[in-house]
């Protein structure tokens, strides 16, 4: 359950004294101008097509055909091509160019939930994802999330393949299993139960199924924004033992012992909502979801292990196992990824989203050409027979606030920082205030940061000021924002520092603390973090 942490926001604009060194930059914020497509193209056999020509592509935007404005082949992520200046700026890493060829970072965010795994599927697929972390490349870097009930962060940002392996390692002695040991034993008391005390327990689990569920698509979405500030190649690595997109249908028509038939009392919600905002998510953030079903399939179709006991109950198996499935391919189809189910082989499945993320065609076309706002549909096709086209099949580029706001989530749930403008913290004592505390922050960077216009006597500077909170349980605030305004004598030096007062309200406890500063002409970013206990 999110908490949400109060903050009240007060500016100060006035130059302040000389700061202290800020950390490392990660990377800065890159105005999005294009809509970059990545597009993996296969034969009859699976295999990817490496000789295809940009006359061959065709992008369609809500039903429209648009010009194409670069395109480039990624092959064993280098990028192909005469002129390097013709790819997408988010495409090429500078530092691995070689020749007329330069590398394409990766990153995997390699997301485990283990809610309806049993320990032998959890650890085969564990088995496979170790071996998939020893293939990457020195410009290529992983995260790993844990979900059960709730995320739980394994590692940062890093391209240490001994950390990402001891992460993985680390999960095989998890408890995990809280909607499979739900599912299992309400599957016990409705067989111990008769009549309609048998749906109303089907019901009261569809409850409880719901809220994980939307739980885990929601911070889902919160994870896709720890990608948006990474270059290359972003790849959402969702591997589970599936989740129910009608929460409980299945297990309401057991109960009823009415398979197909309408339940008028059972409410039939699904999730249909928050996969589609997830999608949407994903496809604004250039990341591409490759989904994983561990539980696997003997070859006669039966479950690998006991972890799937609705799919095996005669009249609703088939239900349970392909409602259990959609959403994961949808986010795959959607996004123009993979989704590997009814497989034992996930050696064979992780070998071709290694492919994937190697091997395609970037694609990009000019966003300020399109007509209209919004999310937009997105189809790309080419003129070669008998070829498997996958892309994103939507696209809506994220405002200013948004890319922000996201900046904001990034730098508070993960080492990722901007460093646009040099931002530096300074807190003060916190203090008890009733229930609260308030705890005063001063936010410094200097004025040659923001883009200042003549005004009277002086020259104005704008800014807008994010600020987010997390606690050591994993609960967040929402994303504050507020304008900041700066007004500086004709005298003052280019690199007078400005400073700007942040009042947070919050409760006592371990608090990480992100500020995020936007200025308003440029839309460059700095983020800071500070880590503070409250008492």
């Amino acid at each position: 359950m999110r908490t949400i942490l109060t903050i009240l926001l007060a500016a100060s604009a006035a130059a302040a004294s000389a700061q202290e060194q800020g950390l490392p930059a990660f990377r800065e914020a890159v105005e999005v101008r294009v809509m970059d497509l990545d597009v993996v193209v296969t034969n009859s056999r699976g295999r990817p097509v490496p000789d295809l020509t940009q006359g061959e592509f065709s992008v369609k935007v809500d039903g429209k055909l648009v010009p194409i404005d670069y395109f480039t082949r990624v092959e064993e992520g280098a990028i192909h091509a005469p002129d390097l200046a013709s790819a997408s700026p988010e495409r090429v890493l500078a530092e691995y160019r070689k020749g007329e060829e330069a590398y394409v970072p990766r990153h995997f965010l390699i997301y485990v939930d283990v809610g309806h795994l049993a320990p032998g599927s959890r650890n085969r697929a564990l088995e496979s994802l170790r071996d998939f972390v020893t293939r990457l490349g020195p410009s290529d870097t992983g995260r790993v999330v844990l979900f059960d009930r709730r995320a739980k962060d394994l590692t940062p940002w890093t391209a240490s393949k001994e950390t990402l392996l001891s992460a993985l390692t680390r999960m095989e002695s998890g408890v995990g299993m809280s909607r499979l040991m739900t599912e299992q034993q309400t599957l016990r008391d409705i067989d111990s139960a008769r009549g309609r005390s048998r749906v109303s327990i089907a019901q009261n689990y569809a409850q409880q199924e719901r809220v994980e569920v939307r739980q885990m698509l929601n911070d889902m979405g919160s994870e896709v924004t720890t990608l948006t500030a990474l270059p290359g190649k972003k790849a959402f690595l969702f591997v589970s033992g599936g989740f129910e997109t009608q929460p409980g249908f299945a297990m309401t028509q057991y109960a009823g012992g009415r398979f197909g038939s309408s339940l008028a009392a059972f409410d039939t919600r699904n999730m249909s909502s928050e996969l589609d905002e997830l999608v949407k998510r994903a496809n604004a953030s250039d990341v591409t979801f490759y989904a994983v079903d561990a539980r696997g399939l003997v070859p006669e179709g039966t479950t690998a292990s006991n972890d799937d006991p609705l799919a095996s109950r005669p009249g609703v198996s088939f239900l349970a196992r392909e409602d259990s499935q959609a959403g994961m391919q949808l986010l795959a189809r959607d996004t123009g990824g993979l989704a590997l189910i009814n497989t034992n082989d996930f050696d064979k499945g992780l070998s071709r989203i290694y492919q994937d993320t190697s091997t395609y065609y970037s694609i990009g076309v000019n966003v300020s050409k399109l007509a209209g706002t919004g999310y937009r549909d997105v189809r790309v096709e080419v003129s070669r027979p008998g070829m498997t086209v996958r892309a994103r099949r939507g696209f809506a580029a994220r405002s200013g606030e948004q890319r922000a706001r996201d900046v904001t989530q990034a730098a508070l749930r993960t080492n990722v920082e901007y460093r646009g403008i040099p931002v530096t913290l300074r807190l003060a004592p916190a203090r008890k205030e009733k229930k609260y505390y308030t705890l005063p922050i001063s936010v410094t960077f200097p004025a040659s940061s923001l883009t200042f216009v003549p005004q009277g006597d002086g020259a104005q500077g704008k800014a807008d000021v994010y600020v987010a909170v997390i606690d050591d349980s994993g609960n967040t605030s929402d994303v504050g924002r507020e304008e900041a305004t700066f007004n500086l004598p004709k005298s003052a030096p280019a690199d007078a520092p400005l400073n700007y007062v942040v009042t947070l309200q919050t409760r006592k406890g371990n608090q990480r603390i992100v500020i995020n500063v936007q200025d308003k002409g440029t839309g460059r970013m700095g983020t800071a973090k500070a880590d503070v206990r409250v008492e």
